[in-house]
């Protein structure tokens, strides 16, 4: 059986950014980490496998989260893809990974910023005490 692994590096992300169902508005999880292929969201409620959903994210969360960015709109909307889904160690929390399918120049220039981010802070910790 031919494994299916990720090429895109992998971001934790040092907050968790919401992410709403582009037509309800209601939250639909968490992005916990994000990569150019997709996002591990972390959800309250069960996600089905092989769904495709429409999805935002709050302009005003990105910049809770400090992406700095052009986006003029309030909201980013996307599509993905449920890829896999698994129970978190904790009950309350259900795990699910998510395929772009596609990414969008406003979506990747978020993703580009959040990755960025995050590689800062982590530099920024790993410098060596005087």
């Amino acid at each position: 059986m031919k494994e299916n692994r990720r090429n895109a590096r992998r971001w934790h992300l040092l907050l968790f950014l919401p992410v709403l169902d582009a037509e309800s508005n209601e939250v639909l999880g968490y992005i916990a980490d994000i990569s150019e292929e997709g996002v591990l969201l972390f959800s309250p409620t069960p996600i089905k496998m092989g769904q495709t959903f429409s999805l935002a994210i709050r302009l005003e969360d990105l910049k809770e989260a400090s992406v700095d960015n052009n986006i003029t709109d309030e909201r980013i909307l996307f599509q993905a893809t449920s890829r896999w889904v698994d129970s978190d160690v904790k009950p309350y929390f259900n795990r699910t990974g998510l395929v772009f399918v596609e990414l969008s120049p406003e979506l990747r220039e978020v993703v580009g910023n959040l990755t960025h981010n995050v590689a800062d802070n982590l530099a920024w910790n790993k410098v060596p005490a005087l």
